[in-house]
């Protein structure tokens, strides 16, 4: 389907970090795979930052209306620890900064369709 990276910046212009793996077209939805390039983060609740991945799983972003197609995000987030003894969260999960938001299925002023 061309050059990922050009169609992540035309897809997705908002979001800041991540990177297009593959885009399919199954039963005339597009889905899009992608994952966070971000190689640390920072602990929302301390503000420490941390490079240790506790866990990857996968999310299933709502479907995105791009250009009168409909196109579903499956997103692998990586949760890091902290590993600050003070601090009262032991884990987070990172967020794809203008994809995804916490608790969210769908992107910041994005409606499920």
């Amino acid at each position: 389907m061309g050059d990922l990276f050009a169609l992540k910046d035309v897809l997705f212009p908002d979001a800041v970090g991540m990177v297009l793996d593959r885009l399919v077209e199954p039963d005339g939805v597009v889905v899009a795979e992608a994952r966070s390039a971000v190689p640390e983060l920072t602990c929302p609740d301390c503000a420490t930052v941390s490079r240790r991945v506790h866990s990857r799983y996968g999310r299933r972003l709502t479907e995105y209306p791009v250009g009168g197609r409909k196109v579903v995000v499956k997103l692998e987030v990586r949760r890091f620890f902290c590993d600050t003894p003070e601090c009262g969260r032991r884990t987070f999960v990172e967020q794809v900064e203008g994809l995804t938001t916490r608790y969210a299925r769908a992107g910041p002023g994005v409606k499920a369709l």
